[in-house]
C-alpha cells in the first residue's frame, strides 16, 4: 500500500472520502471482503487507459468469477499522482451515471467555450477559472488564463456525449466531436466552483468488454 499511495493519500466515491493509509487500507479491505471473498467476484479494467502529466484515467468493471462477460457494474476512475509516482488522489465514478439536468447545464457552458467567438472565450475562462487554473491535455500542460483559452480554442468544438456527474470537489463529463472521437473532462473546483484544474483524457469511457 505505501508503495503504491501518498502517506495523505485521498480516495473518493459518491458519497465517502478515505485519507491516508490508515483508512485506505480498511477501504480496500472492506471491499475486497463484501465483493471478492463475500461474493466471489472479480474486478478487471473495461479499456485502454488513458494517461498524461501525472493523471490517469480508466473504466473497470465488475464479474462474476466464473462468467467474465456478464458485467455486474461499471465504474469510471480518474487517478492524480504525486511527484514519486504515487497515489495522490483517487476519483471514483459509478456508472452510468444519473441524469442530471444541472450538472449537464454546467457541463455545456465549459464545453461552450470551444465554439465561442476569441473574446467571448476569453470572458468565459475569466468566469469558470481560476486565474492560476491549468488544463492538461494531451498536448501538454496550459497554465493560466490565455493558455487555458488557446488550448481550448486548438482543441476543436466538442459537444456533451452523455450525463455529467459530480462528487466532492469533481465534475466528470464525456464529449464527442464532429469527426467522432470521443473522450472525458475531468474538472477540481474551489469552494466557488472556479475551475482549479481542468483535465481532457481523449479516449478516455469507452468501455470494452
Amino acid at each position: 500500500m505505501t508503495d503504491l499511495w501518498a502517506p495523505d493519500g485521498l480516495h473518493f466515491t459518491r458519497t465517502r472520502c478515505f485519507r491516508g493509509t490508515e483508512e485506505l487500507v480498511g477501504r480496500v479491505t472492506e471491499a475486497h471482503d463484501q465483493f471478492v471473498g463475500g461474493q466471489g467476484l472479480l474486478f478487471r479494467t473495461g479499456g485502454a487507459p488513458v494517461d498524461h502529466d501525472g493523471a490517469l484515467a480508466f473504466n473497470w468493471v465488475m464479474t462474476p468469477k466464473d462468467r467474465g462477460d456478464t458485467v455486474l457494474a461499471i465504474g469510471f476512475d480518474v487517478v492524480l499522482l504525486d511527484d514519486g509516482g504515487r497515489i495522490a488522489a483517487d476519483y471514483q465514478f459509478n456508472e452510468p451515471p444519473a441524469s442530471s439536468a444541472d450538472l449537464d447545464g454546467q457541463a455545456g457552458r465549459y464545453l461552450a467555450t470551444t465554439t465561442a467567438e476569441p473574446a467571448h472565450r476569453e470572458k468565459d475562462v475569466a468566469e469558470l477559472y481560476l486565474p492560476g487554473a491549468r488544463l492538461v491535455d494531451e498536448s501538454g500542460m496550459h497554465e493560466g488564463p490565455d493558455a487555458v483559452a488557446a488550448a481550448l480554442a486548438a482543441g476543436g468544438a466538442r459537444h456533451l456525449g452523455g450525463s455529467a456527474s459530480a462528487q466532492h470537489d469533481a465534475l466528470r463529463y464525456p464529449w464527442r466531436d464532429a469527426e467522432g472521437a470521443r473522450g472525458v473532462d475531468f474538472l477540481l473546483r474551489d469552494e466557488k466552483g472556479l475551475v482549479r484544474e481542468h483535465h481532457r483524457f481523449t479516449g478516455a469511457g469507452q468501455r470494452s468488454a
